[in-house]
């Protein structure tokens, strides 16, 4: 099938390089045009960028390598259906853009999780601070073995050393030239990334014969099935897992991670803000659909001779790689093409990556470790140091990368192990005033518990040799070699054990069933523990309206977390306690909002029962 292996040439190296010094270039001028960086000019680029170069930065980082290598494995082993995880990405829009970026904008935060100490406590952010970290650190060694990996299928360069080269150059550009470099080298990948897809994808289709050589292979081989109505949650992709549980998984990604929060402070405006999400979901939704063709361009292409029977590749995630190599690697510069596209996803996530580690903790450093917030000088020192170890961190966490399973389940196992729980912890604080950091601390730890308990469970019901889904058929009848026949019949006809129904249910369900979990944990807990830990006094701006409104009716209080700063004057004081001319407790902090509204109403306007009625 396959013939001789083919492996890189000078043009192919060429493209390749390319892009890796197109990349350092960047960061370096950004790096060498502004030596005296502020933290702030570091991390956000001081809220001043444009909008769509940050949207496609966005849309970079958003994709990562996991999309290009393990979304067409994807289709090619379970079908199309995969398709509507991109329309999934519209339902986030309402929320995102009209609740949580004006709050993010109004509260001019560092980190998001600074929004949890101000509702609740220091010690709940800085918790979820640190899980989140653990959870990001994993998942950007993850989206740059995957590129490694395809260097390694197409040239047979050993892949500790491509993963070290490419950690020198993403480590440098982000280090040096910040959230500037990061945009901007982002804008450039993406680019690269999406011309690499539409120039393979238009080359193997005309090769093959057109389209409608790809669907007629795919529709005899039952494969173009793209609405599955099946309510069975075990279902690897269904209509209501890919739309729904996938919705709940972008509202998490989009909502409350920190790598998209920060890009929402780096445009100077809300309404930019949600441009930038408008033009994300689109990209986001037409790379899906590439992807999926890819998928369907693969299995078109190796319909009558699987290169995973036939021992040609030994895990899914090399199909793409393969197929660019046998299909393509006779043409000069496409096999170069193709791994700099990988590369350029990769790269862009892990530059966001470690950008916003860096300024989750020093925001943590800030609010929680130190009486006094540095000084500007010693923070844009500390920021660097910060994103140079957290890089290094994630660079050796790569090694691991190896024995976790399939790219896809993995990457979103790992996307869903905390983010759900985390839209959970933020659902609480915008919209029940009775939640309090003990609930909500114990529905958090829940619903990771939960989450995580099915991903380990089920990977350890893999290496036991249970079944947990059951790919679609293939074909070995057109392999020229038939000494393996025997030997892929019998291991077809070997019957499985099949794991349990906890463990089959669909990973895209997971970052639903995470919040869903988080939220009813930390309710509650709440109010069985609500007279120990009295909840946010009224008029706080860390509710919703309608929360304000109830908080009001019940005369709840509380003591307020002396996280962060005190936005009232771009200050970096960290707010107080003080009394209310009501005699209650609240937060001294004009800069709070109502989550989901433009209006900026201030504290005095809800001091009195009658102009809250007025405000309503």
């Amino acid at each position: 099938m396959q013939g001789d292996k083919r492996l890189f040439d000078w043009s192919d190296y060429l493209v390749f390089a390319g892009m890796l010094a197109v990349s350092a270039a960047i960061g370096l001028y950004h790096g060498c045009r502004r030596r005296g960086q502020s933290s702030s000019e570091f991390l956000t680029g001081n809220g001043q960028l444009g909008t769509v170069p940050v949207a496609l930065s966005m849309l970079a980082s958003f994709l990562s390598s996991i999309t290009l290598m393990g979304q067409p494995a994807e289709v090619y082993l379970f079908g199309p259906q995969l398709w509507l995880f991109g329309l999934a990405s519209f339902l986030a829009i309402p929320f995102t853009g009209y609740v949580l970026i004006p709050m993010y904008h109004e509260l001019r935060l560092t980190s998001a999780f600074e929004y949890i100490g101000r509702r609740f406590n220091c010690w709940l952010q800085l918790f979820t601070s640190t899980l989140f970290s653990l959870q990001m650190i994993v998942y950007l060694a993850l989206v740059l073995y995957a590129p490694a990996m395809a260097l390694h299928q197409v040239t047979g360069i050993n892949t500790e050393i491509v993963v070290t080269a490419m950690y020198l150059v993403c480590i440098l550009y982000t280090t040096v030239g910040g959230m500037k470099a990061v945009v901007w080298t982002d804008t450039f990948q993406v680019l690269v990334l999406y011309s690499s897809m539409m120039a393979i994808l238009w080359k193997g289709t005309s090769d093959l014969g057109g389209v409608s050589v790809v669907w007629q292979r795919n529709a005899a081989a039952n494969r173009t099935q793209f609405f599955n109505w099946d309510t069975d949650l075990t279902e690897r992709y269904t209509l209501w897992g890919s739309f729904i549980g996938a919705a709940c998984l972008h509202c998490a990604v989009y909502g409350v991670n920190q790598l998209q929060v920060q890009r929402y402070l780096t445009v100077p405006t809300v309404e930019a803000a949600r441009k930038m999400l408008w033009i994300n979901a689109f990209g986001w939704t037409f790379v899906v659909a590439l992807t999926v063709y890819a998928g369907m361009l693969i299995f078109a292409q190796y319909f009558e001779c699987d290169p995973l029977l036939t021992g040609d590749v030994s895990k899914p995630d090399q199909l793409f790689p393969l197929y660019v190599m046998d299909i393509l690697g006779t043409v000069p510069g496409f096999p170069g093409l193709f791994v700099a596209g990988i590369f350029s996803a990769g790269l862009s996530t892990v530059s966001t990556g470690v950008n916003s580690l860096a300024a989750i903790w020093l925001a943590e450093i800030n609010g929680v470790f130190l009486k006094e917030h540095m000084d500007e000088k010693r923070a844009a020192i500390a920021v660097k140091v910060l994103a140079l170890v957290f890089g290094l961190a994630s660079f050796f966490l790569v090694f691991l990368v190896p024995y976790m399973g399939g790219l896809v389940p993995v990457a979103v196992s790992l996307s869903s192990f905390f983010s759900g729980a985390l839209l959970g912890v933020f659902l609480l604080g915008i919209y029940c005033p009775w939640a309090n950091a003990f609930g909500v601390g114990a529905g958090l730890v829940a619903g990771v518990a939960l989450v995580g308990g099915m991903t380990i469970g089920s990977q350890i019901a893999v290496e036991s040799g249970q079944t947990l889904f059951t790919p679609l058929a293939t074909s070995v009848e057109g392999c020229s070699n038939s000494t393996f026949d025997s030997t892929i019949s019998l291991i077809m006809s070997e019957p499985k054990e099949e794991a349990h129904f906890l463990l089959r249910i669909s990973f895209l369900w997971y970052s639903l069933l995470a919040t869903v979990a988080t939220v009813l944990v930390g309710l509650l807990v709440s109010l069985v523990t609500r007279d120990r830990s009295p909840v946010l006094p009224s008029g706080s701006r860390l509710l919703n309206q309608a929360a304000v409104i109830y908080s009001n009716k019940e005369h709840h209080m509380t003591q307020s977390c002396k996280c962060g700063p005190d936005l009232r004057n771009g200050t970096n004081e960290k707010a107080s306690a003080v009394s209310s001319p009501t005699g209650e407790i609240g937060v001294d902090n004009l800069s709070f909002d109502f989550v989901g509204s433009d209006l900026a109403i201030r504290m005095s306007d809800l001091n009195s029962t009658e102009n809250t009625r007025a405000i309503f």
